[in-house]
């Protein structure tokens, strides 16, 4: 009987000392006070082994690139922390990589917030969720096949807020006050905000006449010109604004 409670009290130690995080519909469980995966502490941070990273401050770096992912199959949480730069490098920069996911947080002050730099058939597999890119050129880019940007928002970046460049999925974000709102080459443009952006186009499409792009449930306002681009493969839905 005594064994049987000091499992059970054990057991519920064990239940108390993890706190859960809900982003975007996933649900994340994060042991109090870390022990789980590599902390993130400083900048400029390389990941060269596969798995879980986490911060559990703000980080600010001004001379280069904030993280370097040179591994795949990495998950990298900033819980809800900021990595700021001084437009000068990449906020997380993981070229050539594949299955790298970057969620919960705020990345600021970059030239990209996130950049997948190297072409398209060299990475792919990245998700790129609820993560606030405010004040960069570029606030998430990416060039690989088969990625997902989802319930991400996009502010006051110079150049784009989103740009996908090649098939995958743009999904469930807000973006305002760029000065190209999402760009996007092939896949699926659902359910996005996209507002104020009046430097040139809301959402812009460049596909070539074979890559099927499908826009649904998409609002926009505000835009300079709502959408452009597309072709003969392009599949509208219904949006509001166009």
């Amino acid at each position: 009987m005594k064994r049987k409670l000091w499992l059970l009290a054990l057991v519920g130690a064990m239940l108390l000392s993890v706190s859960p995080i809900l982003a975007d519909g996933d649900f994340y469980v994060v042991a109090v006070g870390g022990g789980v995966g590599t902390k993130i502490t400083s900048l400029p941070y390389t990941i060269s082994t596969p798995g879980f990273y986490y911060l559990d401050r703000n980080l600010s770096f001004d001379s280069g690139n904030g993280i370097t992912v040179n591994t795949d199959n990495v998950t990298i949480d900033l819980m809800g922390f900021c990595l700021s730069g001084t437009n000068n490098g990449y906020g997380i920069y993981m070229g050539g990589r594949k299955n790298v996911e970057i969620r919960n947080g705020v990345v600021s002050g970059w030239n990209i917030g996130v950049c997948e730099g190297i072409g398209p058939n060299d990475s792919h597999g990245h998700r790129v969720v609820n993560i606030r890119a405010a004040n960069n050129g570029y606030g998430i880019a990416l060039t690989g096949r088969d990625n997902l940007i989802k319930g991400c928002t996009a502010l006051n970046n110079t150049i784009a807020g989103i740009h996908l460049n090649n098939i995958g999925t743009i999904s469930n974000n807000v973006v305002n006050n760029c000065h190209l709102g999402i760009l996007c080459y092939g896949g699926s443009v659902i359910g996005n905000t996209v507002t104020c952006n009046s430097g040139q186009t809301g959402i812009e499409l460049t596909p070539d006449t074979s890559t099927y792009i499908m826009m649904d449930q998409n609002t926009v306002n505000g835009n300079g010109t709502h959408k452009s681009g597309g072709s003969s493969a392009t599949v509208y839905g219904t949006n509001a604004g166009f």
